[in-house]
């Protein structure tokens, strides 16, 4: 779907989300293959809210301790200062995104789950638990 004109801009992006993701502990972290039930963009399906949603979770895991690590990647990229409040926000944006994600997995089982974005191009990284603010 990237227009010609676009695409090898599109593909130098993702390359460099991916060397950048290998050259991070948290990205080599969350592509690990030692962790338990762990699943790249899962197809999951179910009520939330009463209503019927289907949704693609990027990445999802169960770490060392029995946590659920439910992570969206995003490849939003800042220039300039107030890196800390950008991440926040992009927090905030896709808190009830998240959020969605989590309700849908409890069915799936009972482990304490864990939010988290990762922005490979900015090797920036937010997490928090369901229904908390931090």
């Amino acid at each position: 779907g990237v227009p010609h004109e676009r695409r090898n801009a599109a593909i130098a992006k993702v390359w460099e989300a991916v060397r950048r993701t290998l050259d991070d502990e948290r990205g080599r972290w969350l592509l690990d293959a030692a962790h338990g039930s762990a699943q790249s963009e899962l197809a999951l399906t179910g009520a939330v809210d009463g209503n019927l949603v289907s949704v693609v979770i990027d990445r999802t895991f169960i770490d060392a301790r029995g946590v659920r690590w439910i992570v969206d990647y995003k490849t939003s990229s800042h220039e300039g200062a107030g890196l800390d409040e950008f991440l926040d926000n992009e927090r905030e944006r896709y808190r009830a995104q998240l959020e969605r994600y989590a309700q849908l997995m409890r069915a799936l089982g009972d482990e304490p789950i864990r939010l988290g974005l990762y922005f490979p191009l900015l090797s920036g990284w937010r997490e928090w638990a369901p229904g908390t603010m931090g």
